[in-house]
């Protein structure tokens, strides 16, 4: 089954065992994403997570003026639009595949569904997220530090 081998490649679902994989991919969808188009609009509900397996997702936000700046990049292996499906949020940039993109995607139902019929490969899915959310956090906040020490010159002895 195609969606259990890219499921396999993934880096968060290297501690799924077989069986678990096997499961889980009956609640993902696979999708390839020309160069070019659109995974989603900012403004959009934020009812699917994409699991990047191969490709590149360039996410935007308007400037001031209207124009599109890309703020960030996903690249393969790193799910993408977490955070806008956890907190039940819209989109706040858009997504742009910046070439051909394949991705798993889990949607809003599947993941309801996974977790009526598995809540404990749920829970390990949501934990493994959360794992990943949580690196970004520690990247931002130390980007952040780096940042502010730059502009004002370091800590003051």
């Amino acid at each position: 089954m195609v969606k259990v081998e890219l499921a396999k490649e993934f880096p968060l679902f290297s501690r799924f065992t077989e069986k678990e994989l096997k499961e889980i991919s009956n609640y993902l969808d696979y999708r390839v994403f020309p160069k070019g188009s659109v995974l989603f609009e900012e403004g959009d509900p934020g009812d699917k997570v994409f699991f990047i397996v191969k490709g590149r997702v360039g996410l935007y936000r308007p400037d001031p003026f209207g124009n599109l700046v890309k703020v960030a990049v996903s690249e393969e292996g790193t799910p993408l639009g977490e955070l806008s499906f956890f907190s039940n949020r819209f989109h706040s940039s858009q997504g742009v595949a910046l070439k051909e993109t394949h991705a798993l995607i889990l949607t809003k139902d599947g993941y309801e569904k996974l977790k009526s019929e598995d809540p404990q490969l749920a829970i390990k899915l949501l934990e493994e997220i959360a794992k990943v959310i949580a690196e970004r956090l520690k990247e931002m906040n130390k980007k952040f530090v780096d940042t502010t020490c730059f502009i004002w010159g370091g800590p003051k002895k």
